[in-house]
C-alpha cells in the first residue's frame, strides 16, 4: 500500500518537532509507515528551496528522522502578503474558506497542480494533515481522489470563534465573525469528503456526529511517550511552555504573567516562573521584566526543564482541540493547573492530578497550594501520571490508527 500524505505544515527548523501539531503528525506517520509507503507532499513557505537537489537533502533528513523511506515533494505557497492581495481573500474568504487568509495559499493553480502531480504515483490513500491541506483537494480535476483519511485535529470554527473576543482591533474581530459561516462549511465539506475523520477528544466527536450528523469522526487522542518519572522538584517553580507566536499560548503567557503570577510570588516570594519556548521576544517588553519570572526561549533537554519544574500551568483562554503540553507535563509526574478550556478533552478530573481554575485568583491559590504542601504535590503528580498512562500512552494510539486507516472496498459506508 502507498499513502500520499499532504501537510502545509513544514518543519522550517529541527525544534519545531517540539511543538505539539507536529508531535501529533508524527505519531500519524510513525504509525503509518508500518502498514504503508509514504509520498509526502509539503505546502512550504516562500524562501524555502525546493530545488531539485534541496529536495533530495530534505527528503533524506525526513528519511532518516522518520526512519523509514520518504518520497518527498515541496510546493512553495502563493504569495499572499500583499495589501491587495490580503484584501481581496478577506473578502472572498466570507464566501469560501478556500480563500481566507489562513488557507488560500495552497489554493493557486501550481498548488492544486501539485497535488495532481502526486496523484500520478497512484496512492491507495490519502492522508491530510489539518484543514488547511484539503484545498487543494476540493480544487483538484483529476479523478478519482483515492479514499480520503483526514486529521482535523483541532476543529477550527469553535478556534476562531473563541478567539475572536481577544483579537485587539474591532475590524479584525468583525472580519472574524464574517468568515465563520465560510469556515464552518468548508470544515462540514471537508469531513463529508473523507472516509474516516480524527479528531482530539470524545468532546469534538459528539459535536461533530451528534450536532451535524457527520459520519466516519473516530477518535485519535494526542499521546505522547512516556518518560522516565520524575522526583518532586526542590525549588518551588512553576512552568509554562509554547511557542508564542501562537496566539492563544501568548495570550495565556499574558495572562499568566500579568494576573496570577504577581498573586503567588506575593505568597511565595522565592518562587520562580519559567516561561519556556520560542519567540518570547512577542511578549510585551513590560512582561520580560516581571520579578521572579524568567524566560528561558526553546528548551532542546524537556527531562531537565521538566526536572526543575515543580507545577505545570495551561491558563489558555482560547483555541480548540487538547493540549500536548499538558499531557506531556503530567506523563513527567508533574501536578498541572490549569483553564477549562486548556484542558478540554483532556480525560482527567478536577482535583485528581489537575486543577481547573478559570479566575486568577483561584488559579494562583491551586499553585500555591501546590507549590507550599511537598506531600500533596507528589499525590497529585502521581495522580496526573497514572492518568496519562492509561489513556495517552503512545504506544496504544498507533495500533488505533492503523486499524483505522484500511481502504475500504467499494460500497462500504462510513459508520
Amino acid at each position: 500500500m502507498r499513502i500520499l500524505i499532504v501537510s502545509k505544515h513544514f518543519p522550517k527548523k529541527q525544534s519545531a518537532w517540539a511543538l505539539g501539531v507536529f508531535k501529533r503528525f508524527k505519531m500519524f506517520v510513525d504509525a503509518i509507515k508500518d502498514i504503508a509507503d509514504i509520498d509526502l507532499l509539503y505546502y512550504v513557505p516562500r524562501g524555502v528551496n525546493t530545488s531539485s537537489s534541496a529536495v533530495l537533502k530534505q527528503e533524506r533528513v525526513l528519511s532518516n528522522f522518520f526512519e523509514t523511506p520518504i518520497r518527498l515533494f515541496l510546493c512553495q505557497r502563493s504569495d499572499n502578503r500583499t495589501t491587495i492581495t490580503k484584501m481581496w481573500n478577506y473578502a472572498l474568504g466570507t464566501f469560501i474558506f478556500c480563500q481566507q487568509p489562513a488557507y488560500s495559499g495552497v489554493t493557486g493553480t501550481k498548488q492544486v497542480q501539485a497535488f495532481e502531480a502526486c496523484l500520478r504515483y497512484n496512492p491507495d490513500a490519502v492522508f491530510v494533515h489539518r484543514l488547511g491541506a484539503m484545498c487543494p483537494l476540493f480544487r483538484a480535476r483529476r479523478a478519482p481522489i483515492p479514499p480520503v483519511f483526514f486529521d482535523l485535529d483541532d476543529i477550527e470554527h469553535v478556534a476562531l470563534r473563541r478567539g475572536i473576543r481577544y483579537l485587539p482591533k474591532t475590524s479584525s474581530r468583525l472580519l472574524s465573525y464574517l468568515m465563520l459561516p465560510a469556515l464552518f462549511w468548508g470544515q462540514y465539506r471537508s469531513v463529508r469528503l473523507s472516509h474516516r475523520t480524527f479528531v482530539c477528544s470524545e468532546i469534538d466527536r459528539k459535536y461533530l456526529t451528534k450536532r451535524y450528523r457527520l459520519k466516519g469522526v473516530v477518535i485519535i487522542p494526542n499521546a505522547v511517550k512516556i518518560p522516565e518519572e520524575q522526583p518532586l522538584a526542590p525549588e518551588p517553580t512553576l512552568l509554562f511552555i509554547g511557542s508564542y507566536s501562537f496566539k492563544p499560548n501568548l495570550d495565556a503567557a499574558k495572562f499568566l504573567i500579568k494576573q496570577i503570577w504577581p498573586l503567588v510570588h506575593q505568597k511565595i516570594p522565592n518562587s520562580t516562573l519559567i516561561i519556556a519556548g520560542s519567540h518570547p521576544d512577542r511578549i510585551s517588553s513590560d512582561d520580560l521584566g516581571t520579578q521572579g519570572v524568567r524566560f528561558t526561549g526553546f528548551v532542546e533537554d524537556l527531562d531537565g526543564l521538566y526536572r526543575q519544574s515543580r507545577v505545570v500551568c495551561a491558563p489558555i483562554l482560547s483555541g480548540g482541540g487538547t493540549r500536548v503540553k499538558i499531557i506531556e507535563a503530567a506523563a513527567y509526574c508533574k501536578p498541572v493547573v490549569s483553564t477549562v478550556i486548556g484542558a478540554e478533552g483532556i480525560e482527567m478530573h478536577d482535583g485528581y492530578g489537575i486543577f481547573l481554575r478559570d479566575d486568577p485568583k483561584s488559579f494562583a491559590e491551586a499553585c500555591i497550594r501546590l507549590l507550599s504542601d511537598h506531600e500533596f504535590c507528589e499525590h497529585m503528580g502521581a495522580a496526573a501520571r497514572a492518568a496519562i498512562i492509561s489513556k495517552y500512552d503512545q504506544k496504544n494510539i498507533k495500533p488505533m490508527i492503523q486499524e483505522y486507516i484500511t481502504i475500504p472496498k467499494i460500497g462500504e459506508n462510513k459508520s
